[in-house]
């Protein structure tokens, strides 16, 4: 298996805002009860009190925040937005894949990082992801 499972892969040609980009990206793990809405709500705060640091590279967010009791599972989801949507409201920080990481504590993560680097650190391959116009084909392309 990839480092997504098909449910938690998810593209929609827009969304409305940053803070909607990242309640999308998580909603698959609250509805399969790897989250909690306070996980959710947690990224957002974290975001809207420690700025715009989760915009990790050009057109990617990586949702993430400390380690709750009600995340249950280490666990990953991604949402690729067909037009860039800006973090923070700030255009400097605008993103199109919205990664988002749960972990339930400090290090049960880190395979799921290394993972996402490897598709992250390849030019080519993160071109295709963010080429993508489907569910379908960005799970294909994340796949590799």
């Amino acid at each position: 298996m990839g480092l997504f499972e098909a449910r938690y892969v998810q593209y929609a040609p827009q969304v409305s805002d940053w803070q909607e980009a990242i309640r999308q990206a998580g909603r698959p793990l609250l509805d399969d009860g790897k989250i909690a809405q306070d996980y959710i709500d947690e990224i957002l705060a974290t975001c809207r009190a420690k700025g715009p640091y989760m915009n990790i590279g050009p057109d990617i967010v990586l949702a993430h925040a400390r380690p709750l009791p009600s995340t249950h599972e280490a666990s990953a989801a991604v949402l690729l937005t067909g037009t860039p949507v800006k973090l923070l409201d700030d255009a400097a920080h605008a993103a199109r894949l919205w990664i988002f990481l749960a972990t339930p504590d400090e290090t049960s993560h880190i395979a799921l990082i290394q993972q996402l680097a490897m598709i992250l650190m390849n030019p080519e391959r993160l071109q295709g992801v963010l080429a993508a116009q489907s569910s379908e084909e960005l799970l294909r392309r994340l796949a590799g």
